[in-house]
């Protein structure tokens, strides 16, 4: 018996550089289970990771492939946490790219009943954990307190509105294109506004007015200043991604006026600040969430795994182009 796997032989372009291979199936050892792979989130940093622009170490060759949702297909003999036909969440980062996982069973996370879509489900550890995090991290934020975050129609975005309104805190989201702004209310976005540059005057006097104490940045370049202007004195802005690709941006003179502290986010050090099992309640708790529909994914298009090189090209691209999220789907 086999399974297909998608293989990366060495950095460089997704078309040279990745080959699905064919693996010799295996068994579960006493603790271990083995996963059939449903289906698995794709995120433009798969792109970076295959080129080497990704700043993660891996013994090649390697199977890509940051989260993912599967079905337990067989046991080990000692493992009493799962049975056969349990859905289960992969563990971030553990290669996910492949038809079939052997993994300690203390490493998955059980979905309880009655499970969302797997395309939902495959989307909510990387970013799920992500908005939980810039949420939960970044100070003590209270019922009816404000955020101000760009790139809201981002899966980060959208898992963070929902979220925050779960916990009661009000949302100003910044977008680029005006068709997403009634999606986002629908998601419960207090504010939604449609900027491109330099953010106009009169948002920045509205806004300075709601005692916003903590921004959430995305974008990077000049965004970042746009954000911080919209911040009480005081406040802090996170930044945990570069659209722009530039670095953030913030003026001496707003920083100085404003006494604004401009931190990094990673997802990696939110888990380093909590045990392994407190991360397995989060990552059960966000799956809860997305099994009643409160924290759901746009998806752009699922992908057969003979398809994956469609599947890179297609997170590659931005906007209206990529419009949602794509997933891959291993065992069709």
């Amino acid at each position: 018996m086999s399974y297909l796997a998608l293989m990366l032989k060495e950095f460089g372009e997704p078309e040279t550089a990745l080959e699905l291979v064919e693996l010799p199936s295996e068994e579960p050892k006493n603790n271990e289970t083995i996963v059939s792979v449903d289906a698995v989130g794709m995120h433009i940093a798969d792109g970076l990771f295959v080129r080497g622009r990704e700043m993660i170490t891996r013994t090649m060759p390697c199977v890509p492939g940051f989260e993912g949702v599967g079905t337990v297909s067989k046991i080990g003999k000692s493992v009493k946490n799962l049975k056969e036909g349990d859905k289960v969440l992969l563990p971030m980062g553990t290669g996910s790219m492949r038809q079939e996982l052997k993994i300690l069973s203390s490493q998955l996370t059980k979905v309880s009943k009655p499970y969302a879509p797997d395309e939902q489900l495959a989307l909510i550890t990387v970013n799920g954990f992500t908005a939980y995090f810039l949420l939960e991290d970044y100070g003590q934020l209270k019922k009816n307190d404000w955020i101000i975050q760009n790139a809201a129609n981002s899966n980060v975005g959208r898992y963070l509105i929902a979220l925050a309104k779960q916990k009661g805190i009000k949302t100003i989201n910044i977008v680029r294109r005006k068709e997403v702004a009634k999606e986002l209310r629908k998601l419960g976005g207090t504010e939604v506004i449609i900027n491109t540059g330099q953010l106009p005057s009169k948002y920045v006097s509205k806004f300075i007015k709601r005692n916003i104490k903590l921004g959430i940045d995305a974008v990077a370049g000049d965004a970042t200043e746009n954000l911080a202007m919209c911040l009480t004195d005081g406040s802090l802005l996170v930044n945990y991604g570069t659209v722009t690709k530039k670095p953030c941006h913030i003026s001496f003179w707003t920083m100085f006026r404003k006494d604004i502290s401009l931190t990094g986010m990673s997802t990696l050090n939110g888990f380093k600040k909590r045990s392994k099992k407190r991360s397995i309640e989060i990552h059960k708790n966000l799956a809860k969430l997305a099994n009643q529909k409160l924290l759901q994914a746009k998806i752009a298009k699922q992908y057969s795994f003979k398809d994956y090189l469609k599947a890179y090209n297609h997170i590659d691209k931005t906007g209206s182009a990529r419009d949602g999220k794509v997933v891959l789907l291993p065992n069709q």
